[in-house]
């Protein structure tokens, strides 16, 4: 009996340490890119003789916004072949090189500063390879959401090394070498823990023979915690779900069938829709944020450090968006990110300052439930099995579509009445393609929960 509870205490030990160090990993690694607004203030007042233009500066933040995305989906890939610890380590590995590359190159060199942003956006495959570490809980889509509330924490690293390390007289003039070596620092030591801790094979969950097994009872969890679509249309139906009950591993060939009949799945193609559809604003919105700001009247400077504060802050909501998905579904949870991101941009394009605080609280919460809804619906839907390859290809491919950010800036960085035209498009495309995706998901799930109902 002493040692069944002992065993089931160092079990509840591992799961929280785990869950512990992917928080703390995420926080400080993953999303750095995102508090650009604080660089971008900070490279304009420290270099004013040779200041960058906007349109360098917007290309600049697109390299590292296009890493963020786009180097999740190798890392997944990376993630589901060789293991969580080894990939890990490679993120933390390349954060630590952009932060170097950020502290001692110049601030007018944009060549300098794209590869350091490069590599910082490489942090996000860090995200990708802790996530699984939800497997591990019984409420995976609060788990999951509680880490994208960590991906926006790290949006406020730059703010806070930049403020730590600055000038006393000058808010914004820091000390940037200071600033981003000691954040160098605090990553390496990190990528310490993480090289001791993490499992060294795909898979969080602990069984006695090899990661095959591990794999194995995560899709048999995940069977049990989600009901099995009423829609046979919606169901992977393949060889390898008659074989899970079978001690003999499925083959390369049953797992790459699956794997396929998962991404033609309708459900999965219209998931990457929405998500492709949601990015591109979502981005943009980063990358003009400061001078659209600065042509309200923000000169000091105090609404582009409120920003990165607000966007940080409403990480506290995270814990709430995956009680949502868990306890509403997921098609309501998504309408709520949609239209939260939506209504940010009609705020952006009133033009009046004092309306930007509710506006970019908003932007946050959206961002926030964009990025968690993403990520749960990937693990509750379809499992953890294929999760790196899954996500990752969302990512890849909101990456490549995301470039679009780029012209809308360069238009933007035009004049006023430019960026409010941008602004409402923004905010109603999200709302003319994200809302009745979000009403079709809502309609699937209340046909499995009654067809479950039904069942018992």
């Amino acid at each position: 009996m002493a040692s069944s509870h002992d065993s089931a205490k160092a079990t509840n030990i591992r799961k929280w340490s785990l869950f512990a160090l992917s928080f703390t990993t995420v926080s400080v690694s993953s999303g750095l890119v995102y508090g650009y607004p604080s660089l971008r203030r900070n490279l304009l007042t420290e270099s004013p003789t040779t200041s960058l233009s906007e349109e360098q500066l917007g290309a600049i933040f697109t390299i590292g916004a296009w890493s963020t995305q786009g180097g999740r989906f190798l890392f997944g890939l990376a993630r589901d072949r060789y293991g969580t610890r080894g990939t890990c380590l490679i993120s933390l590995l390349a954060v630590v090189g952009g932060c170097v590359g950020i502290a001692v190159g110049d601030a007018s060199n944009v060549a300098s500063l794209g590869i350091s942003m490069f590599c910082i956006g490489l942090g996000s495959g860090a995200q990708l390879c802790l996530q699984p570490v939800a497997s591990l809980f019984t409420k995976s889509g609060t788990v999951l959401a509680s880490l994208s509330g960590a991906f926006q924490i790290s949006g406020l690293m730059f703010l806070a090394v930049l403020s730590i390390s600055s000038n006393r007289t000058h808010a914004y003039l820091s000390n940037r070498t200071h600033a981003f070596l000691g954040l160098a620092a605090v990553v390496g030591a990190l990528a310490i823990f993480a090289g001791f801790l993490l499992p060294v094979g795909p898979s969080f969950v602990k069984t006695v023979n090899h990661d095959v097994d591990a794999e194995k009872t995560e899709e048999m969890a995940h069977d049990v915690e989600e009901p099995a679509p009423a829609n046979e249309e919606e169901v992977v139906v393949d060889e390898e779900q008659s074989k899970q009950q079978s001690p003999t591993s499925p083959t390369l060939q049953d797992k790459l069938r699956r794997l396929k009949k998962i991404l033609f799945q309708k459900e999965y193609m219209a998931l990457l829709g929405w998500f492709c559809t949601c990015i591109v604003p979502l981005q943009y919105y980063v990358g003009t944020i400061g001078f659209q700001l600065e042509r309200m009247g923000d000169d000091s400077g105090n609404y582009t450090l409120l920003f990165s504060i607000l966007y940080a802050s409403v990480a506290v909501l995270a814990p709430f968006g995956g009680y949502l998905a868990d306890r509403f579904g997921l098609g309501v949870s998504q309408g709520l990110a949609t239209s939260l991101s939506a209504s940010s941009f009609y705020f952006l394009a009133s033009g009046d300052l004092t309306l930007q605080i509710p506006g970019m609280a908003f932007y946050g919460i959206g961002r926030l439930l964009v990025y968690g809804m993403y990520f749960a619906n990937v693990g509750k839907r379809f499992g953890y099995t294929n999760y790196g390859m899954l996500a990752g290809l969302g990512l890849l491919l909101s990456a490549i579509v995301s470039l679009a950010q780029y012209p809308l800036i360069a238009l933007a960085v035009r004049g006023k009445q430019e960026a409010r035209y941008i602004n409402l498009i923004c905010g109603s495309v999200l709302l003319l393609i994200g809302i009745p995706y979000c009403f079709w998901l809502g309609v699937i799930e209340k046909k499995e929960q009654l067809h479950g109902n039904a069942a018992t």
